[in-house]
């Protein structure tokens, strides 16, 4: 019975034509296998070395530099206009609570306008956003100059902020683009001495202008900005959108935002992202520490010319001091979120070499405590020097190491939710706005109210704990925060 049943390499060759058609077979499958293998390395290697960005680094540098520029026009033409608040209350013969409001809408479409922005800016591309929205502010600009009474005033404010406010998310969407992951710091860093040196310098330009042209030039040098900064978005800045780019050049293809619909491009379901819990925390962190920033710029002019008495004009010199720490602490704090990315990824190959280390987002964060020390200790210190009528050389030495602190510790969030969220830079840059401008548009408009109920020393005393509690929750994030997005999202897929 055994031996009539053929055995297994019998009847393997019965089932096949041949023994040496069936080795030939074998060898060509083989052969196509490693070829398709060897395809593909080839693929990977040539891939890594594509290019992040078809751009030279000239180029990218006068693409910040541009990028910085516009983002400079939305903080700057809401501080340009607070030195001469009091001769516009008076011209268009209204009281100091009804001409807060044209301090307070600027503040509200700042938080609301930047979503819609940021959301286009992914759909369609940076560049025509930023015509668009430099055309949209000069405009404004126009009619804030020619405004005869308070409700053409606050309603030529509200456009002008919506077309200076494009570039909040945007810019940061544009500076992601041409720049990878471990280099971004640095350019960030650059990009957002616009927003930050602008109520540094508004106040310093604008109480010139005021003082020796009248408040309605304040407007028509911003007319003129824009203007400027139109023609610069049509006829120099390139297109940079990753997605549209890789059509044109060949480039890595990495953080390339998808095609989304109408309904996906929905800016609630940006705003919906404070839904995770680092993200929450960072807006959280993002909003007390600009809140107690803005009330602080907003608030100097009061104490340099009602309590040091000092003239419209000088007030506004004082400000070069918190414009100086600005750029110390923007500058630095990119390069130093860029270094801990690398250093974090050395350590990492370091225990497991010949593997491509994958560095969590957090790594960018871990220092980020210093400058917001550093920022509380100077904002309370600067309160009571102010409530005491200390002298004025102290309170600008802190308000020095308040823009340092404030500007190191932007560079550190900002990097940080463009990490987390790579394809999406441009509107998560604009949630992170909203949050922190809705915010400051409750705390500037209740500011004034705690000066005189409470003083100098107790207002900023409240503020510097507020952030005290966010900066401890955000420790959270720095030590738990890659667990915490495995479990609860987003997760890091790169």
């Amino acid at each position: 019975m055994n031996r009539q049943q053929p055995s297994q390499r019998q009847t393997l060759a019965i089932s096949s034509p041949s023994s040496s058609e069936d080795h030939a077979s074998t060898y060509r499958h083989a052969s196509a296998t490693e070829k398709s293998l060897a395809s593909s390395h080839d693929a990977k290697e040539e891939m890594d070395e594509l290019p992040y960005s078809p751009f030279s680094s000239r180029m990218r540098a006068m693409i910040v530099i541009i990028t910085a520029l516009t983002g400079l026009v939305s903080p700057l033409s809401a501080n340009m206009y607070y030195p001469s608040i009091q001769k516009v209350r008076d011209d268009l013969h209204t009281t100091q609570s009804s001409i807060t409001w044209t301090v307070t809408a600027y503040v509200i479409a700042m938080a609301v306008f930047p979503l819609v922005w940021s959301n286009l800016a992914d759909q369609i591309g940076r560049k025509p956003v930023y015509a668009l929205s430099m055309l949209i502010f000069t405009c404004g600009s126009i009619g804030c100059a020619l405004s005869k009474n308070l409700t053409a005033l606050i309603a030529s404010r509200v456009v002008q902020s919506a077309g200076s406010s494009a570039v909040q998310g945007a810019g940061a969407g544009t500076i992601s683009d041409i720049y990878p992951r471990e280099k971004r710091g640095t350019a960030l860093g650059i990009y957002y001495l616009g927003p930050l040196l602008g109520p540094c310098l508004g106040p310093l330009i604008g109480g010139y202008i005021g003082e020796g042209a009248g408040w309605r030039w304040v407007f028509w040098v911003l007319t003129i900005w824009g203007g400027v900064m139109m023609l610069l978005a049509l006829f120099v800045l390139p297109e940079t959108h990753r997605r549209i780019v890789s059509t044109r050049y060949r480039i890595q293809q990495v953080s390339i935002p998808p095609h989304t619909t109408l309904r996906q491009n929905n800016p609630l379901l940006d705003i919906a992202t404070v839904r995770y819990p680092v993200i929450a925390l960072a807006m959280f962190h993002f909003a007390m520490l600009f809140g107690a920033y803005f009330t602080n710029a907003t608030g100097q002019p009061l104490a340099y010319e009602n309590i040091y008495g000092l003239k419209q004009g000088l007030s506004g010199v004082c400000f070069l001091a918190s414009g100086a720490g600005c750029i110390v602490g923007s500058v630095s704090g990119g390069r130093v979120t860029d270094l801990l990315l690398r250093r974090e990824r050395l350590a990492r190959e370091a225990k497991d070499p010949g593997t491509a280390a994958r560095v969590p987002a957090e790594a960018r964060l871990q220092m980020m405590w210093l400058g917001s020390a550093v920022f509380l200790c100077s904002f309370v210190a600067c309160g009571w020097l102010i409530d005491r009528r200390v002298s004025l050389g102290g309170v600008l030495v802190m308000q020095f190491l308040i823009g340092a602190g404030m500007a190191f510790t932007f560079q550190s969030l900002g990097g940080y939710v463009i990490d987390v969220f790579p394809t999406m830079s441009a509107r998560i840059t604009g949630v992170q706005n909203f949050w922190r401008s809705a915010w400051t548009a409750v705390i500037v408009q209740l500011f004034p109210t705690m000066l005189e109920n409470i003083g100098w020393g107790w207002s900023y005393t409240t503020m510097f704990f507020l952030t005290l509690v966010s900066l401890s929750l955000m420790q959270i994030v720095v030590f738990r925060g890659e667990r915490l997005r495995e479990r609860y999202g987003p997760r890091d897929d790169r």
